[in-house]
């Protein structure tokens, strides 16, 4: 397999998060016991789902602790299913020239990612932190929010149960909320949250890694947390394509089981069963596509089934992933944060469809 051409649309997006840049980027040497783990610097998603549809919401972003103060700061994206968050072109389009037949994703796509995460974050909490390293838990309340550029006062509490996952990486668990969260993942160390600590598409593709899921998500009006292990793992490596100048990834999953209804319609809908035929006939496939196009710690992730459009780009309902790195004390890259995106993009709105969610996937 051979790396291809890679063509770009859109602006440079910035290699520094502005607004991260009024937080201090600790590193290792400023390490304290008094944080979490002895870790200042986490990626985090949190959702605040309900049964209804359009009341569920997204953060996604980075926390700092600051031990010298108990202070604590977090700098987010943040979606709102009320909002109707259309995703938007990352930027990247994917093209691969040269491929093994039957490895290369759709050419010519430009990556989707959730709108406003080509930016700066448009959320910024403050507060204070206790951590309890006897019960394992860190307690965290916020007091001031600003939210596109809105500063209210605010009281809001979380506490997190903290575990480490090995040795230089930390992990963190929502166990409690005093508002509507309902779900959330965390990873911290020491490493800065500024671009020289992100790792390139041909770092992570370098090695053949399993990174494990787990998750909080809607769709159809249910609730379901996906615990760690439990559910399978996202896995990158040699097999995957590369973009030329490196700043995106492709794959092609095979036998993928995507949902004849979603291609097809149902029974009645005319040309059914040749759009099944055609479906079994063509391997079942899955496209992904992965771009690190951005600054920070940015990553972003979309995939779709090939049986939604056979000749050209799909543009309507593909699943969205903006993610954040997990990168531990050493430096060394270990997997991804994350916020599914993805509201219904068919014409006709049906929130209940539409599905989002805060997961993580973590070797």
């Amino acid at each position: 397999m051979k790396t291809g051409v890679f063509r770009r649309i859109g602006v440079f997006v910035t290699v520094f998060l502005s607004a991260l840049a009024s937080t201090v980027l600790l590193g290792a040497s400023a390490a304290h016991a008094a944080t979490p783990l002895g870790k200042q610097n986490w990626v985090v998603s949190v959702a605040g789902f309900t049964d209804a549809s359009g009341s569920n919401y997204l953060r996604l972003g980075y926390l700092v602790f600051d031990p010298s103060s108990n202070a604590v700061q977090h700098n987010f994206w943040t979606w709102s299913q009320r909002d109707y968050p259309v995703p938007v072109n990352s930027g990247d389009v994917y093209y691969c020239g040269e491929f093994q037949p039957g490895t290369n994703p759709r050419n010519n796509c430009a990556i989707k990612t959730a709108p406003g995460f080509t930016g700066d974050p448009n959320g910024h909490f403050t507060g204070t932190y206790v951590y309890n390293s006897t019960s394992g838990q860190v307690t965290i309340t916020w007091t001031s929010s600003t939210i596109n550029g809105s500063t209210t006062a605010v009281n809001l509490g979380e506490t997190w149960a903290v575990s480490e996952l090995r040795p230089g990486l930390g992990r963190m668990q929502l166990a409690s909320d005093t508002y509507s969260i309902t779900g959330g993942y965390a990873y911290g160390s020491n490493a800065s949250l500024a671009q020289t600590s992100k790792a390139s598409m041909s770092t992570v593709r370098a090695t053949q890694r399993s990174y494990v899921y787990e998750a909080h998500s809607w769709n159809n009006k249910k609730i379901t947390t996906v615990a760690r292990g439990s559910a399978g793992s996202f896995t990158v490596g040699p097999a995957w394509n590369a973009c030329t100048d490196g700043s995106c990834l492709g794959y092609v999953q095979k036998n993928a089981g995507c949902d004849a209804a979603s291609c097809c319609g149902t029974t009645a809908t005319p040309g059914y069963a040749a759009c099944v035929q055609k479906l079994a006939d063509s391997g079942d496939r899955r496209f992904y596509y992965l771009t690190g196009d951005f600054g920070g710690r940015r990553n972003s992730y979309e995939f779709w089934c090939e049986c939604l459009s056979y000749d050209g780009c799909y543009l309507l309902n593909s699943h969205v992933r903006p993610m954040l790195q997990v990168i531990d004390d050493s430096g060394t890259f270990e997997g991804w944060v994350g916020a599914e995106v993805s509201p219904d993009r068919s014409g006709t709105r049906t929130m209940d469809g539409e599905y989002y969610g805060a997961f993580a996937m973590v070797a």
